[in-house]
């Protein structure tokens, strides 16, 4: 938490428990919290903010104080306390309001700061978000690169949606109760296949719904930056393919060419995101063509051979495509 203002040596408490004075900085977990500020006047007064603030997804906020002057519940004799609730006259009311102004406090959850990799779930079932703080990065082939801007930060799905994640959709009557074929690779922390970009409409309105958040599908825009992560090579980790670094024909795993790894088998990149390059491919909210008849699609899969999971890859398929290395990731809007 951080405490910014004029109201120097005020005290602070959350949930009742006594954390310092004005200017301070705590970890806040995410939460609702009960906030007390309260800033003594003279021995029978005191100025004093109360309420709740609900911290979570990562975002700054901002409470402006406006401490008010009342008498002191706790004084030392039965006198000082009838003494001490006696309301102050107007005029002096007044003044001591004057002489000291409202403190502003602001107050963020410390864990999950744009691009450090922590992340947050909207509720149980939901997928682990990651914020991708705003920025600028070269997109596309070399030499016919242009650049773009990411004006705000957003929160990506730290890993491709689950089968697990899916089929919690599914009992709680969403997705159409469509149930997609694993292909025997098995459900739970498998990334889902089978699931068209129509599917995938449906999955991100239930979660929209169920949490009342703004959850869709990444732009590619977006995904490319996600994906890069602050690099300019062709994957994340340099220009080589390696080996262990992802999952495709040819990357040197043990899941080469033969099916999807569990989410997060592999190194995160720089934002904290898994499985950007390879494994399954991702569809996207954008078309390849002016009537959108093929919806993009990136990253690459399993299937695909070392340079076609490269950061600037993009694919298509058409939007009741579905097939067995096709899934996708979600993205949020944050406030």
């Amino acid at each position: 938490m951080a405490c910014k203002g004029d109201d120097e040596d005020a005290t602070v408490t959350l949930d009742g428990v006594f954390k310092g004075y004005c200017p301070i900085l705590l970890k806040v977990n995410p939460g609702i919290l009960k906030l007390r500020v309260v800033k003594k006047v003279d021995a029978s007064h005191e100025r004093v903010f109360e309420t709740e603030i609900q911290l979570g997804d990562g975002v700054r906020k901002k409470v402006d104080a406006k401490l008010t002057t009342q008498p002191i519940a706790s004084a030392k004799s039965q006198s000082d306390t009838q003494e001490a609730r006696k309301p102050m006259e107007p005029a002096a009311m007044q003044s001591e309001q004057m002489r000291i102004p409202s403190t502003m406090l602001e107050f963020k959850e410390l864990g999950v700061e744009p691009g450090n990799g922590k992340s947050f779930k909207d509720c149980q079932n939901c997928p682990e978000m990651v914020m991708v703080p705003p920025g600028q990065f070269m997109m596309g082939i070399p030499g016919s690169q242009k650049q773009q801007t990411i004006s705000q930060a957003f929160a990506v799905g730290k890993y491709e949606v689950t089968f697990a994640e899916w089929d919690a959709c599914v009992a709680a009557g969403g997705c159409a109760r469509y149930r997609p074929d694993d292909q025997g690779w098995g459900r739970g922390r498998q990334p889902v296949v089978n699931v068209s970009w129509n599917d995938v409409q449906k999955y991100v309105r239930w979660l929209s719904q169920k949490t009342g958040k703004s959850y869709r599908l990444l732009t590619e825009i977006e995904w490319e930056y996600a994906a890069r992560a602050g690099t300019t090579t062709a994957y994340p980790w340099g220009d080589a393919i390696g080996s262990g670094n992802a999952n495709c024909n040819g990357c040197g795993s043990q899941w080469d060419n033969q099916q999807p790894a569990p989410v997060g088998s592999f190194k995160a990149n720089a934002f904290g995101l898994y499985d950007m390059n390879g494994n399954v491919c991702e569809w996207t909210e954008d078309c390849i063509d002016v009537n959108c008849n093929v919806r993009v699609v990136r990253g690459g899969s399993w299937f695909y051979d070392a340079p076609s999971v490269g950061s600037v890859h993009r694919s298509g398929d058409i939007p009741k495509a579905r097939d067995f290395d096709d899934g996708f990731r979600v993205a949020r809007d944050l406030p």
